[in-house]
This record gives C-alpha cells, structure tokens and sequence, in this order.
C-alpha cells in the first residue's frame, strides 16, 4: 500500500495500518500534534479505529504554542 505523509511516499508492506500504526511505524510522537487525512481532520479519539486506504494523502501537523 501506498501512502504519502507530509508530502513523502510511503510504501507499507501491510494493507491495513491505523492511525496510531503508522505514527510507530514512522516514529513519531503521538504528544502535541494533529492528523489529517485528505485534507480531513482526524480527532486523536479516532486515531486507534481509523485505517489508511492506498493513495492516502496524510498530513502530520506539530502544535506549537503562540500568542
């Protein structure tokens, strides 16, 4: 399966990979970030039942705080 997170392609040897998968997968930290799917916000309450389809375009953003 073929998916492209903050604009890389990834090749994923498995079909099916949740939310909370891939972050492992691409080790990233699950603390203090947001995740899109086909420009569609996904909230971290759904990471776990959420999969990824071929050709799904992820966007992995940091949070950062301002004023």
């Amino acid at each position: 399966m073929q998916v492209t997170v903050n604009q890389q392609v990834h090749i994923l040897e498995k079909n099916q990979y949740n939310l909370i998968q891939l972050l492992s997968l691409l080790s990233l930290n699950q603390q203090g970030i947001a995740i899109a799917i086909n420009q569609d916000v996904v909230p971290k309450t759904q990471w776990t039942e959420t999969t990824l389809n071929d050709g799904d375009d992820v966007s992995v953003f940091t949070m950062i705080a301002g004023g």
